[in-house]
């Protein structure tokens, strides 16, 4: 059986609903009902995880949904009390809970456009009384004063001829649109300035070749100057703690590419910022480091047995409290002047004529200083990772995959100037190098950081022996898969460094 037809006609702003009513009133015989008004928010992570899956959730009313792009629902409505909770855990079990939880992990699900329906419909009869079509009025009420109207007409089963009749009659009244919640979402953003998926935590700046070095290097200390101002707001309201890691990701991306990148810009401003950039990446540090701890607290649990795990509880009942207070000094920083002056004079400086003098290398096309940064830092991980043998110190370790981090960085600037499948191997395979160094670097620092802390552990009560108990179970765990980590990195390397890859650097930058 074929679907019904449909139209959907956006109304312009001369064209009132009253118009439409009174055309059809004039040529059919018309039953009016009253109108029906619903309160409508759609609700997706900060960087539209859900949208990028081809998933809408949706309050309406009391009711939580999830659908896809054709409006088909994805799993059973869910009643809500007030507002939906903030983080998929928090909801009661349920397929919604399970089919949140896979695609935003531990981002938090906030409110992107919310507002009021109203419906009202009109039915078409033949001279029978028979309803031979449909007709919905839609007005968006956004709450700023200008409302959005629509007009949607639908087929009834039988009478497809009279469908056909009402579309060429009310197809002068506005433009036509597709009938789907996602056009509803993407209607209603537009007309707020903003458009779905207009945030993202990839980076991904487009390059040409020829471009000269200091526009390019401008475009992308632009974009990073950007993800750290739109993420700034989540930060206070501490909405979830991506919006810090984003922040903080552009922060290094930013001082990263002030080292690699040289004698681009003037050294007096490359100087000043290489300073204030890394100031940015001290103040949000520890509110970064704890963090990252309290998000490896299931994966703390399951490396004890479950007579120790009562332990750990204090040990993350403690880092809370110490996130809290770290937080509030953060946000402190973030209002005060330096921090204003640091993002105010360097969007100013992007922002302005390349008529000033500059660094050497700034009329330099970008390509061509690109594929020297690139080969360059490849040469030094090469020399280095070949230099370390199962002896070499740990320290070894640890400055390579500072190395691995600052090829990543050049590869990741200057993906746009190299075919585009050939530059996704080449990180790939730095991926698996960077994630055995990354993980051995982050155990390493695992360690230390309990360490410190059973050596502050006051003995004496009940809750000191299961909260030491616990950490040193946990210190053994982690220093025997650090051992484990650490066999696996001359195989890892190996492969880094396989002819293959090597023939492929070769190709792309010389």
């Amino acid at each position: 059986m074929l679907p019904l037809a449909q139209l959907s006609l956006n109304l312009p702003e001369t064209v009132s609903a009253r118009e439409v009513v009174n055309h059809l009133d004039d040529k059919y015989n018309l039953i009016e009902f009253p109108p029906q008004t619903t309160d409508v928010t759609f609700f997706d992570s900060f960087d539209w995880r859900l949208f990028e899956k081809k998933r809408l959730c949706y309050l309406r009313n009391t009711t939580l949904y999830l659908t896809d792009f054709a409006d088909r629902q994805q799993v059973p409505p869910l009643p809500i009390t007030g507002q939906p909770h903030c983080f998929w855990w928090q909801f009661p079990e349920s397929d919604m809970k399970q089919s949140l939880a896979r695609i935003l992990d531990i981002r938090a699900l906030l409110p992107h456009t919310a507002f009021s329906q109203a419906t009202q419909e009109l039915r078409i009869t033949n001279s029978d009384e028979k309803v031979v079509a449909i007709v919905h009025l839609i007005e968006l009420n956004l709450g700023t004063g200008e409302n959005i109207r629509s007009i949607r007409l639908r087929e009834v089963r039988g009478y497809h001829k009279w469908f056909l009749k009402l579309r060429r009659g009310l197809s002068g009244f506005g433009e036509a649109q597709p009938d789907t919640r996602v056009q509803t979402l993407t209607t209603v953003m537009a007309a707020v300035g903003r458009l779905p998926m207009d945030y993202s935590s990839r980076f991904s700046v487009p390059l040409t070749p020829d471009m000269e070095s200091l526009k390019a290097v401008k475009t992308l200390y632009q974009d990073l100057l950007t993800t750290m101002l739109v993420n700034e707001q989540g930060i206070i309201d501490d909405l979830d703690s991506e919006f810090l890691h984003d922040f903080r990701v552009a922060i290094r991306r930013t001082r990263s590419g002030l080292t690699l990148i040289k004698d681009v810009l003037e050294p007096e401003i490359s100087s000043r910022f290489k300073d204030d950039f890394r100031y940015l990446g001290q103040i949000t540090g520890p509110v970064r480091d704890l963090d990252v701890y309290l998000l490896m607290e299931d994966n703390y649990k399951a490396r004890l047995p479950e007579h120790l795990q009562e332990g750990l509880h204090y040990f993350f009942e403690d880092l809370a409290k110490k996130r809290g207070q770290k937080l509030k000094k953060l946000v402190r920083a973030l209002s005060e002047p330096r921090y204003r002056s640091i993002t105010s004079d360097w969007q100013e400086y992007l922002s302005g004529e390349d008529n000033e003098p500059q660094g050497k290398n700034s009329r330099i096309a970008i390509g061509t200083l690109a594929k020297k940064i690139i080969t360059k830092r490849f040469q030094r991980i090469l020399r280095d990772g070949k230099a370390i043998s199962p002896a070499s110190p740990d320290e070894e370790l640890h400055r390579l995959r500072i190395q691995g981090k600052k090829l990543r960085y050049s590869l990741e600037f200057f993906n746009s100037l190299f075919p585009e499948q050939e530059m996704k191997k080449l990180i790939k395979q730095l991926k698996l190098l960077q994630n055995n160094l990354g993980d051995f670097n982050d155990l390493s620092v695992q360690q230390e950081m309990l360490e410190h802390y059973l050596a502050a552990i006051k003995p004496g009560t009940v809750k000191s022996k299961k909260l030491s108990a616990a950490i040193g179970g946990l210190l053994t765990n982690l220093y025997h898969e650090h051992r484990r980590v650490r066999t696996r990195f001359e195989r890892t390397f190996t492969r880094f460094a396989a002819k293959k890859n090597l023939a492929l650097y070769r190709k792309l930058f010389g």
